[in-house]
Formats: structure tokens, C-alpha cells, sequence
């Protein structure tokens, strides 16, 4: 059980521990950021209040490309059947978000009646009105799939100024929303379709401050020869240079993610190893969905701070008499020498000052001096709940995480198979493998060259002579080291025959990409000669 630290008689009496995390994140949120967030109108300059689903809901994750690219498709693999309302075909046929979530039934939900449905995280896009929520969707469906994790399909992106006020609702503004609540992103791209368009570009930008979060699927791979997939991959990430400003490189997943032979399967084994990483990692999600919600809820906290004093700022800088719409202007005009300015009276890092121009356009239409004052009791609660409650929230997400197991449905097997394996706890795709090694070698396959080495009058092989040997393999001396510690039973620095025959068998294991056991296995160390 998880207490605040009491600093008063009165904090005491309100004080209660936490249960979990969630519940932990739900009363922090309410009860120490929210009031702030009111105060200051952070709602209008940024996103809307979060509610109790947002921090209790599945790990949610968002799929965006440009049309036909194959995102449903992709959804389709993943349950291993469609979805109620699914309909796919090579011209822009999903014109809907679509919540992709688990149900006991089958069952359609239109956007007006699931933003009343509290259970679900999707309330807050009520403010973006009919025209988008006509466009809005929930299918439910019973999959062992979406029982870790929310999926969401977005209409394809298209070109051109015409199609964008088509839609009648900001497209960019609704994926911003979900970008700031998913766990995972995930923009797919067609070897055929590498051009990034304007509203595809508006979009990657409207995302950005959620780079973490994007992950990047080169789709339809086997279309291509294994020469024009390196020049694809390679324009690809030209295309993302431009439009994906930072100085990381964005992992990027290269195969065929639907269910129809391949067509192409010279690299078939790059599009098993892609696979199984993506599958790992979606797999894993509800593990760190915790760890995600608290670094979102610390960061909306550090930008609430920062943006409370930036309005009490503003507010003191205004003239009590005449002289108002100049200095707003004015303020205005050097937002960024305020933001230095209210850094360096108040202590707050830069880093965490929203965009200047961003800001610049919200402040225009607003009166300065009916901003609020900074809470000095509220703004001490918020800054103990950054340094100590926070920490505390951390300290349980180990014990919790601990209960969950990973969603190995999303591979599509219980168990690992010589075509899929969850890679977790140093698991790779040699690992199913690894059990056909793990049994005693016949002695016999190698006296041959046992005696040829010339063992001494005790039958063994001394050092120099195994070595000689051993490194015929070109494994590092490090690996070579382990083979001998394995083998050497009883640590005399000499091998016997059933010692060499291990040492034999570990080296071939090792050069087969197998990883070498920690311990020599008790079904390997009883054998006879």
C-alpha cells in the first residue's frame, strides 16, 4: 500500500492510499492538476480534461498512412478475421475512425452515442461536433487481441486542398487528440506510395512532441526484388528526413503484414525477424501502458506549471488604466523574451515553454487582465506531487506489471514456433531452437579427433592443445572462454573425452546463432562414455 507523505493535519485527514496506479493517477489528476488547469484555461490552449477512462483504459494504438497503404489490412492480420463495419479495397474505402475494441458480441456503436459512453476514453471528442463524429465509430467484437490492446483505423490520408475541407471537421486537430493518448503509432507506408502529401505532412506534423511514440511500417514488401527494396527503404527514409525533424532515426518495419502468399519471398527470413519485433512490441504494450500514463500525466504537469506562471505573468505586466491593448501587443510580439523572463524568475526549464506561435494565435482574442493569479497552496500541491507522489506511483508500476503477461495472441500462438516467437526474456528467433542443443553429444562423433590432437597418459587434452583446436571456430576468445568453462566438469584445465565432445557441440551451437546456457544443463552433464 502506497501513503502520501503527511505534511499537515489537514492534508492527513484527506489523505488515503493508493490501490493501484490508475487509481493513483485518477486522484492525482483530480485532485492536484485539475484545479490548476481550470484556473488558467489550459483546456483552451491545449487539450481538453482528461477523465477517469483516460487512465484506466486499454493501451490504444493508432494507425495512419495514406490510402490503400493497408492499414485495415493490417488490423484484419492481427484479429485473423474482420471487424463489424470493415470493408477493404485498393480505393480510399475507410472514409471513418474506427475504435477497434473488445466486446462480448459483435456490435457497431456510432460516434454520438460511444462519447456518452464513460467507460470508454473517448468522451472529450464530443467538442469536435457531428461532422466528425458522423465519422466516428466503435467496433466491438470478442478477440483475444484487443483484450490487451485498442486499435484505431483512420481514413487514408489524400492530396490536395479539396480533399481536406471535404471532410468538414480538422483531421489533423482529431489525430493530435489520439496522439496525445496512444501508446503507439504507427505510420504505414506502401512500397509504391513513398510520396508524403501536404495533409500527410500537416499530420506528421500536427503529432510532433510524440516522437517516441512513432513507429514506421514499409508494407507489401514482397512486391519488390531484394535490389529495389534497399533503394525503397532508402527514399523512404529521405521522404521521413524531411518531414520528421529530429536527429534519431525512426524504426522502421519492413514485410507484408496480411495474409496471402508471398510474392516475392527471397527475404523472407528479414520479414520474419520484422514480425516478430513488431508483434514483441504490441505484445508488450499493456506491460508499459502504466509507465506511459504517468510520463504523459508528468509532462501535462510540467506544461500546466510552466503555463500558470506564463498567464500570472501576463496578467501582472498589464497597466491598471490605459494603455491595455499596446502592452498586450506588445507582450505578445516578444513572447519569447517573456518566456526567457518567466524561466528565469520562476526556475522553470525552457524546454518545457509550449510553441511560441502556437501561443502568439490563442492569446490574440483573449483579455490579459482577466487571467488568474498563481495558487500558491495549489502550486506547492502540484509541485509535492511531481517530487514525491509521482515517484511513489513509480515504485508500484513493478509489482503491478508483474501480475500481467504479454498478449502472445498478437503473434497469433501460445507458444513460440519456428515461424513466430515473442521476443521477450532474451528470446530471439533462434530460441525455439535452442532445446534441439540442449542434449548430451555422443562422445564417439568425436574421438577421431580427440586422439589426433594427442591426449596424455591420462586421456585427457591439456590446454594449449584444446585451444588450438577451439579457435579453428573464429569465435571470440570471450565465447570460447565460456565454451571451455561449460565443458571443463571438473575444473582441472584438461578435457576428457566427453569433455571435448561438449566443447565441440557448444562451439557448433554457438556458430548456429544459438546463445550458450548460463550453466551446463544436468540432462548434458549425466552421460556416460
Amino acid at each position: 500500500m502506497l501513503k502520501w507523505l503527511a505534511g499537515s493535519n489537514e492534508r492527513a485527514k484527506s489523505t488515503k492510499a493508493f490501490c493501484n496506479v490508475t487509481e493513483g493517477l485518477q486522484r492525482i489528476y483530480r485532485d492536484k492538476l485539475l484545479p490548476v488547469e481550470r484556473d488558467h484555461d489550459f483546456h483552451y490552449f491545449f487539450s481538453p480534461a482528461l477523465t477517469d477512462a483516460d487512465f484506466s483504459s486499454r493501451p490504444m494504438v493508432l494507425l495512419i498512412g495514406q490510402y490503400s497503404t493497408g492499414k485495415s489490412t493490417f488490423i484484419r492480420h492481427l484479429l485473423g478475421r474482420d471487424y463489424p463495419g470493415l470493408r477493404i479495397g485498393p480505393e480510399p474505402t475507410t472514409d471513418k475512425f474506427v475504435a477497434v475494441v473488445h466486446g462480448t458480441t459483435e456490435q457497431l456503436i456510432p460516434g454520438n452515442a460511444l462519447v456518452v459512453d464513460k467507460t470508454l476514453p473517448f468522451t472529450q471528442l464530443s467538442h469536435f461536433g457531428n461532422a466528425f463524429l458522423s465519422r466516428f465509430e466503435c467496433a466491438k467484437l470478442p478477440s483475444p487481441v484487443v483484450e490487451g490492446i485498442t486499435l484505431i483505423d483512420t481514413p487514408g490520408v489524400l492530396a490536395g486542398e479539396k480533399q481536406r475541407l471535404k471532410r468538414g471537421y480538422e483531421f489533423e486537430a482529431v489525430v493530435k487528440w489520439f496522439a496525445d493518448r496512444v501508446d503507439m503509432m504507427l505510420l504505414l507506408f506502401d512500397v509504391t506510395k513513398l510520396d508524403i502529401s501536404d495533409e500527410f505532412r500537416r499530420v506528421i506534423l500536427a503529432i510532433k512532441g510524440n516522437d517516441q511514440k512513432i513507429h514506421v511500417i514499409l508494407n507489401k514488401a514482397d512486391m519488390v526484388s531484394t535490389p529495389q527494396l534497399m533503394r525503397v527503404y532508402g527514399a523512404l527514409m529521405w521522404s521521413l528526413g524531411k518531414v520528421v525533424d529530429t536527429p534519431e532515426v525512426s524504426r522502421v518495419y519492413i514485410g507484408s503484414f496480411w495474409d496471402e502468399p508471398l510474392n516475392n519471398d527471397g527475404q523472407r527470413r528479414l520479414f520474419e525477424t520484422e514480425e516478430n519485433d513488431l508483434y514483441t512490441h504490441l505484445a508488450c504494450l499493456p506491460r508499459s501502458a502504466a509507465v506511459r500514463k504517468i510520463n504523459d500525466l508528468i509532462k501535462r504537469a510540467r506544461l500546466c506549471k510552466v503555463h500558470a506562471h506564463l498567464m500570472d505573468h501576463l496578467k501582472r505586466k498589464m497597466p491598471s488604466m490605459f494603455g491595455k491593448d499596446k502592452e498586450k501587443a506588445k507582450l505578445i510580439a516578444n513572447l519569447t523574451n517573456v518566456y526567457h523572463e518567466v524561466a528565469r524568475d520562476n526556475q522553470l526549464p525552457l524546454g518545457d515553454f509550449p510553441d511560441p506561435l502556437v501561443m502568439q494565435q490563442k492569446l490574440a482574442s483573449l483579455d490579459f487582465t482577466k487571467f488568474a493569479k498563481v495558487n500558491k497552496k495549489r502550486m506547492q500541491a502540484l509541485d509535492e506531487t511531481l517530487a514525491q507522489d509521482i515517484p511513489k506511483l513509480l515504485s508500484m508500476v513493478p509489482e503491478e506489471t508483474s501480475q500481467l503477461n504479454e498478449s502472445e495472441s498478437v503473434v497469433g500462438r501460445a507458444a513460440a514456433s519456428p515461424f513466430a516467437v515473442m521476443k521477450v526474456g532474451g528470446q530471439t528467433e533462434m530460441s525455439v531452437y535452442q532445446s534441439q542443443w540442449l542434449v548430451a553429444p555422443n562422445p564417439e562423433e568425436y574421438r577421431a579427433e580427440f586422439v589426433a590432437l594427442g591426449p596424455n597418459a591420462s586421456g585427457k587434452l591439456v590446454g594449449t592443445k584444446a585451444k588450438s583446436k577451439m579457435v579453428e571456430s573464429k569465435l571470440p576468445s570471450n565465447v570460447l572462454h565460456k565454451v571451455w568453462t561449460l565443458s571443463d566438469m571438473d575444473k582441472d584445465g584438461a578435457l576428457t573425452l566427453q569433455e571435448f565432445a561438449l566443447a565441440m557441440h557448444f562451439i557448433k551451437m554457438r556458430c548456429d546463432g544459438q546463445d550458450l546456457p548460463l550453466s551446463l544443463p544436468p540432462q548434458m552433464a549425466n552421460y556416460e562414455s
